[in-house]
């Protein structure tokens, strides 16, 4: 990268982007730039919060790949006969997998979701099956921040019949060279908000039944961030 430009880029990121803790480019499996900021070193490892959900694609991609998820036309409910559909509900019966993939499945809750509820709940995929649906239509997009995509991960342990980090581990980390070590979970909300600030964690996060969140709470470094733009399941 030209000297002038990289200097007016990390100028930029001191004056505006105060959260930025690192930034790595790879071009053709090459480091051309990489830079660490707030103390941060390349060993620090951050919550990357939504970017979590894009593993969770990948996860997807692969186990489909490997035959473990025959297509995504497949319904959501065809990988949990245990659930008991809501009196009245007619819409979850129809969501499909390529519905919650591209965000167009409709939630019974509008402009503010049950957070707390969420977090403070045993079962992270059933809250959000139990949230899935309503009078919404299917295919509109709809943004599912935290509430949703785990029925991704439910639907992963169903489907390969492993813990998600122990296929991501299998199948994207380890190729990658990246590590995650730990199963993460919380026992309060003060826990959470330390971890939302830490540096040094190395893990992702759990419900209460092992489940790993779809929508938030993994940590990697830029650099293992990077490595995902030079993977290849083939």
């Amino acid at each position: 990268m030209d000297q002038i430009k990289i200097e007016e880029l990390e100028q930029k990121i001191n004056s505006k982007y105060g959260n930025t803790t690192g930034m790595a480019i790879l071009k053709d499996g090459i480091v051309s730039y990489e830079k660490y900021f707030k103390g941060c070193t390349a060993n620090s490892r951050v919550h990357v919060y939504s970017v979590t959900k894009s593993v969770i694609s990948i996860l997807i991609g692969i186990a489909l790949d490997k035959g473990y998820i025959e297509n995504i036309e497949k319904k959501v409910l065809d990988y949990f006969p245990e659930y008991k559909v809501k009196r009245g509900e007619t819409k979850i019966q129809n969501i499909t997998l390529r519905d919650m993939l591209t965000m167009t499945a409709p939630y019974k809750y509008r402009f503010f979701a049950p957070y707390i509820k969420y977090f403070t709940s045993s079962d992270w995929v059933k809250f959000s099956l139990d949230l899935l649906g309503g009078h919404g239509k299917i295919g509109t997009f709809r943004y599912a921040p935290l509430i949703g995509p785990d029925i991704l991960s439910g639907i992963l342990v169903k489907a390969t019949r492993q813990s998600v980090l122990d296929f991501a581990a299998e199948n994207l980390f380890e190729p990658l060279g990246i590590k995650v070590e730990n199963n993460l979970l919380f026992e309060s909300k003060e826990e959470q908000m330390a971890f939302n600030q830490s540096t040094d964690i190395s893990g992702w996060v759990t419900d209460p039944k092992g489940i790993h969140a779809a929508g938030w709470g993994l940590t990697l470094t830029p650099m293992e961030m990077s490595k995902g733009t030079n993977f290849d399941t083939k």
